[in-house]
């Protein structure tokens, strides 16, 4: 024999000594009261009796059951009958009853004699405190061995707490029920987030009140009713289709797991969260929580005699556990009784079935386990609760697995509206896109979800949703569009260009921008003005060119006077003559001329000026006519080169001052909601003149608000979101943006509120972020599927922006020919001039004096002029230019045209040095 088995035989002997030194198995009696309908609690109670002999292998006691029936509804002078009655049976403690009708006179009668009271369910702690206080001992002899009320409430409310809820709908059967779900109530919440509080109501028919719980559209419920009423409630809200995906329900009994949630719950999405507080599903026959805990308080008892026992026997002074019978005639008490609870207080008890039990000095069951249960296909623990607070008790690996899992078997049903270049209707009939309502839709966002699905693996569905995106009607208390059919649940995805709004954020989740965008300013592009003929004349105002040829003509006359006032500008006409009798000036009129518009046309003249003051004249002209030719060519390029345009508006501001032009944007989307609900004064202003403009500013959608600028001849302006504004100015060459980007938003995947597939999307549409794959949706919707067509004219464009046009220079060449002309008309005067000069002095007829020049003109061959000079009647030579050299004979206009040797002999006997030769 081994040393263990040794002690183990030595101390059974002991036990036995002890036990037959006190008496073997004496019994004492244990009372409880019963309500008609408490079978189950009654077989419960007689079986914790029955089963606490076998808590020890040698017990010093055994507990007989004297039980007590009265009616749940009698009056206080029944039950404290009962009451007496088990007194003078001589009950060592008394269990029940559960009516709150009846339990407070059986804790009178057991606190006056010192008899153990332990109740099982549910009672406020406002009840034990107060009656602590009445006996002024916090040491009271009624003991609850359900969870504290207060504490329960609080998990309640922790739990409901956690999962965010913004509002929610709480549905009670009593009292008791209301009580529990009080600081669930009182959570911090927004003020736009109701809560709505429904009481149960008789049965067996709630489908009235479920219905109107599903037409509030919130679909986060709290069911705290009476454990046999919980299943008639979910069935029938499954039958009107409450209980479905995204919709959210706790349930406030302490025992969901004994429940048939899971089986109920089967065909549906919803998320049905249960408590429990079993620890223990081994022991049969168990199946409600009231139970559970009254077959825990049992052994509780048990085991505070058994350890009040044991004490006997080792103190002298003893005090003896067996009850003796009581009347409520006398003031006898019962001797052990304030021990028993003393005792039950201080032992930590592990219940069979229920876990830990520590009952604090007013009685109440302060330390218990919570454990938080999801119905899914299986019963899975999520989280617990204890006096620290909710723990999670799944790592985020496990939840995550699970919700990809939930996403490959789930098909989506995606809500979107028509809209380019997001949702087109494929019209050639081809099979690409998707079927939506027996036709093909393709778009950015089918493609977008494509990708997704295909991230994620699942299936989907699309349906086409008309009217308005989604906006708030304040009269109604209601959404509609794409909103409206998440918050009924209809859907499970909204996509289309809708904008992620504070408002319509605070209806449903969104997923992160899968585009980023602004308001933008649509206006038509004004009509390119005609160049003008003259526009090399546009550098300069018309005062400024009139200054500049009154310049001109000043400068030159004072360049002509003053050259005859100085003495240096006079010279001698032959340098070989030292003593001229005349003297000659340069600067005529003509040559003044000249020279001024030799320098205004930078070309300078073979004429330059000697003296002193001439010269600062002709340099205070030079660097006049340096600043005005650099100022003008330096203008000249901006004017040539860039088209002027007519823009009456640059940007918002300019938009909001003038009121010529009218401007709108789409009714009920988030562009008017954003200058309806702005604080800037200017777009408060600008959405009143909107609001108050007549016709209507606003439009049905971008299509016609696009419409409208085209036709509207630059009288309307519309605010557009910028990525649609690009996607219309890559088709449409006639409108331009204006100014920049008024706000900044995205668009985004609307979801029901806490749906639990929001993280998983925003990490595909991350994951197509970061790998360019938007950028090229986007590249491939806005440009080349139709897209480009301005591209060509915007390049063509900005390269004639180096290039001049004959509309631009037209003027130029329009004075070119003009000067041509006048000098060609000029050139003719000079020449008649000359013919009748020449016919005077030749004394021919203009007509052979008009031939021979003619036909001297035309021969280009010849590149000398011979001189003619005629004889006077009397013989004698006659003095010609001034330079007194004679000649013999004058040559006549026809001896021009004789053989160049014929004229050479002619001039040799004609003293050939009298020969002037014109170059």
């Amino acid at each position: 024999m081994n040393p263990r088995q040794r002690l183990f035989l030595i101390a059974l002997t002991l036990l036995v000594l002890a036990t037959c030194s006190h008496g073997i198995m004496r019994p004492i009696k244990i009372g409880a009261i019963f309500h008609k309908g408490d079978e189950d609690h009654m077989s419960t109670f007689l079986k914790a009796i029955s089963e606490t002999k076998y808590e020890h292998l040698a017990p010093a006691f055994e507990f007989i059951p004297v039980t007590k029936y009265i009616d749940a509804n009698t009056d206080s002078f029944k039950a404290a009958t009962a009451t007496c009655e088990l007194l003078e049976e001589g009950v060592a403690a008394i269990f029940g009853p559960a009516s709150p009708h009846t339990r407070g006179i059986v804790a009178s009668i057991a606190a006056r004699y010192e008899i153990p009271h332990i109740e099982y369910v549910w009672r406020e702690n406002e009840g034990l405190r107060a009656e602590a206080e009445e006996d002024k001992n916090p040491s009271s002899m009624t003991i609850n061995t359900f969870p504290d009320s207060e504490m329960v409430s609080q998990a309640i409310a922790d739990i409901v707490d956690s999962m965010q809820w913004q509002g929610f709908v709480a549905i009670y059967e009593n009292d008791d029920g209301l009580s529990r779900i009080q600081k669930a109530l009182t959570l911090k919440r927004k003020k736009d987030n109701p809560i709505t509080i429904r009481q149960l109501g008789n049965g067996p028919d709630y489908r009235p009140m479920l219905k109107e719980i599903r037409s509030l559209s919130i679909c986060n419920v709290i069911i705290d009713v009476e454990p046999k009423n919980i299943i008639n409630v979910l069935q029938q809200a499954k039958e009107i289709k409450l209980l479905a995906d995204y919709c959210n329900f706790v349930i406030t009994y302490l025992d969901a797991s004994k429940l048939p949630i899971s089986e109920i719950r089967n065909g549906t999405a919803a998320n049905i969260t249960g408590l429990s507080i079993r620890e223990n599903d081994d022991i049969e026959g168990i199946d409600w929580i009231d139970s559970a805990i009254l077959y825990d308080a049992v052994f509780l008892l048990h085991k505070a005699m058994e350890t009040l026992n044991s004490r006997n026997i080792d103190n002298e002074e003893s005090i003896m556990i067996d009850p003796v019978p009581l009347s409520c005639d006398e003031n006898q008490k019962y001797q052990a009784g304030p021990n028993i609870t003393s005792l039950m207080r201080e032992l930590s008890k592990m219940g069979k079935i229920t876990g830990i039990m520590n009952i604090d000095e007013y009685g109440r069951r302060r330390d218990f386990n919570i454990r938080i249960l999801d119905f899914r296909p299986n019963v899975v623990q999520t989280a617990f609760w204890d006096v620290n607070g909710l723990h999670l008790i799944r790592n985020e690996k496990e939840l995550e697995n699970y919700l990809y899992k939930s996403i490959q078997e789930k098909t989506f049903k995606i809500s979107t509206r028509e809209g380019e270049p997001y949702v087109i209707e494929v019209t050639d009939g081809s099979t690409r896109g998707v079927l939506i309502d027996q036709k093909r839709y393709e778009g950015y966002c089918i493609d977008l979800i494509e990708l997704i699905a295909k991230h994620l693996g699942f299936k989907y569905t699309f349906e086409l949703i008309p009217g308005p995106y989604g906006s708030y009607d304040p009269k109604t208390k209601s959404w509609n569009g794409l909103i409206r059919r998440l918050l009924d649940r209809e859907s499970d995805l909204a996509i289309c260009d809708l904008t992620i709004t504070f408002a319509r954020e605070s209806a449903v989740d969104f997923t992160m921008p899968f585009m980023n965008l602004g308001i933008s300013i649509l206006f038509s592009k004004p009509e390119e003005k005609e160049p003008n003929l003259f526009s090399f004349l546009s550098p300069l105002s018309a005062d400024v060119w009139i200054y500049m040829a009154t310049a001109y003509l000043a400068v030159s006359i004072m360049l002509f006077v003053q050259a005859r006032m100085a003495p240096g500008e006079w010279d001698n006409p032959h340098p070989c003559n030292a003593d001229p009798e005349e003297l000659e000036n340069n600067f005529d009129l003509k040559n003044s001329l000249w020279l001024t518009i030799g320098s205004l046309m930078q070309q300078g003249s073979d004429i330059l000026p000697k003296a002193p003051s001439i010269r600062m004249l002709a340099s205070m002209w030079w660097f006049f006519t340096l600043i005005m030719i650099s100022s003008y060519t330096a203008n000249l390029a901006a004017f040539l080169t860039v088209d002027k345009m007519d823009t009456p508006i640059k940007g918002v501001e300019d938009l909001a001052k003038q009121t010529k032009i009218k401007y709108g944007s789409i009714d009920g989307g988030s562009t008017a909601a954003f200058f309806r609900d702005s604080n800037y004064s200017t777009y408060k202003r600008m959405y009143a003149a909107m609001n108050e403009a007549r016709p209507s500013v606003f439009t049905k959608d971008n299509k016609e608000g696009v419409d409208r600028v085209m036709k509207s001849k630059r009288q309307y302006a519309f605010l557009i979101e910028s990525t649609t504004l690009e996607y219309q100015m890559e088709r449409n060459c006639e409108i331009e943006k204006i100014g920049g980007l008024i706000d900044n938003k995205g668009y985004g995947i609307a979801l029901p509120r806490n749906s639990p597939y929001r993280t998983p999307i925003n990490g595909a549409i991350l994951m197509l972020g970061e790998k360019g794959i938007l950028q090229q949706l986007k590249k491939k919707w806005w440009q080349e599927k139709g897209g480009g067509l301005c591209i060509k004219d915007d390049a063509d464009k900005s390269v004639s922006t180096s290039e001049l046009g004959l509309a631009n220079v037209g003027g130029v060449f329009l004075v070119l020919m003009c000067g041509c002309g006048a000098s060609l008309i000029i050139a003719i005067f000079e020449f008649l001039w000359n013919i009748r000069k020449v016919a005077v002095r030749e004394k021919i007829t203009p007509r052979e004096a008009l031939m021979a020049e003619l036909k001297f003109a035309v021969n280009i061959w010849a590149v000398t002029k011979p001189v003619k000079i005629a004889k006077s009647s009397s013989g004698a030579s006659s003095t010609e230019g001034g330079l007194g050299r004679a000649a013999s004979t004058a040559r006549s206009i026809v001896g021009s045209f004789l053989r160049l040797d014929m004229l050479d002999k002619f001039d040799n006997s004609n003293n050939r040095s009298n020969d002037r030769k014109i170059n």
